[in-house]
């Protein structure tokens, strides 16, 4: 009952969508990292961002995102971390380790918290933190990767 509900909101948001992808200068689909540990939620946010045109690398765990991120000499375009993917706070750690590494990186945060763990955020950037309450509804999600990537 749950994957068609979810087929249609997708079908929708791509119908809603048309057109509205940016692509980078270079010509090639905006990449995109999505760090969950939760499959279900992973395949949900790949099926949105690829019926839109992105392109999507899914990983289940933080470390498998740091050591592929290290690894490359071409990151993606935006990062959407998981807060509590292995331990508490691995989303807000990895954060502060990607922003060391590549400042340019848009990153939004996508939790079941939803605002209360902004207080978490105090001290570690000054950047303004996006965060997206789990589950994501596709037109708004879509419009949130949007802005981010286009900020």
């Amino acid at each position: 009952m749950h994957a068609p509900i979810q087929q249609d909101a997708d079908k929708r948001a791509s119908q809603q969508l048309q057109g509205s992808i940016s692509v980078k200068k270079s010509g090639g689909a905006q990449r995109i990292a999505h760090i969950d540990d939760d499959p279900d939620i992973r395949d949900t946010a790949r099926r949105i961002l690829v019926a839109n045109g992105y392109a999507v690398d899914s990983y289940q765990t933080m470390n498998d995102f740091m050591v592929a991120l290290q690894d490359s000499d071409n990151p993606p375009d935006l990062a959407i971390l998981d807060v509590m993917v292995e331990t508490m706070d691995a989303g807000l750690e990895a954060y502060v380790e990607v922003r060391k590494r590549f400042p340019e990186l848009h990153m939004i945060f996508m939790t079941s918290l939803g605002e209360e763990i902004r207080p978490y955020f105090n001290g570690i950037s000054d950047e303004w933190i996006l965060i997206v309450e789990k589950p994501v509804e596709p037109v708004s999600f879509l419009a949130i990767i949007r802005s981010r990537l286009d900020s």
